[in-house]
């Protein structure tokens, strides 16, 4: 996400890094009000599940509305967590030995691209699989499979591409620190 200091530091700048930096703005934003929507859809659902089961009614399509709120909320939400760098991590074990270096911060970012790489296309096969079958849930309501699948391949796309931001940016106040 854009900080303060990232403000100060790039205001005046044009060219390719302030585009990509006003792009993940916005990618934060958006994945920050699709990841919100699906937390509330999930609440809802969650309590329509409960209530339904009391009056001993069919819940059964709660269980699929759950699943599908809670895979967007995953994969978007952990676009708009990374980019505002409050994602769940843990630290590489060489850097508490040898500090963090330029390869260390290189090799860091080709793990988690690759990783985010094949779990995208993953998705994305996984999607146009359940497109190609019309796979639908088995309650009443049926609803379309990739509905759900189509998180995971747009959730690590843009996981990707705040990756690559936050890389830039690291890089780039590593290397203003050298000189």
């Amino acid at each position: 996400m854009v900080t303060q200091s990232d403000q100060t530091s790039h205001r005046g700048q044009t060219g390719p890094f302030r585009k990509l930096e006003t792009g993940c703005a916005q990618v934060a934003k958006w994945a920050g009000l699709v990841s919100g929507t699906s937390l509330i859809l999930l609440s809802v659902s969650i309590i329509m599940g409960i209530a339904l089961r009391v009056f001993k009614l069919d819940n059964s399509w709660t269980y699929d509305l759950d699943l599908f709120c809670l895979l967007w909320l995953a994969f978007i939400g952990a676009v708009s967590t990374a980019l505002h760098g409050r994602h769940v991590n843990a630290g590489i074990a060489l850097e508490h030995l040898i500090g963090r270096g330029q390869w260390l911060m290189i090799l860091r970012f080709l793990i988690i691209i690759g990783f985010l790489i094949v779990f995208a296309l993953s998705g994305y096969r996984l999607t146009i699989d359940s497109i190609q079958t019309h796979e639908i849930t088995l309650d009443v309501v049926q609803w379309p499979v990739w509905i759900a699948e189509i998180a995971i391949p747009i959730g690590a796309s843009l996981w990707g591409i705040a990756e690559l931001y936050k890389f830039l940016r690291d890089w780039r106040q590593s290397s203003s620190n050298k000189s």
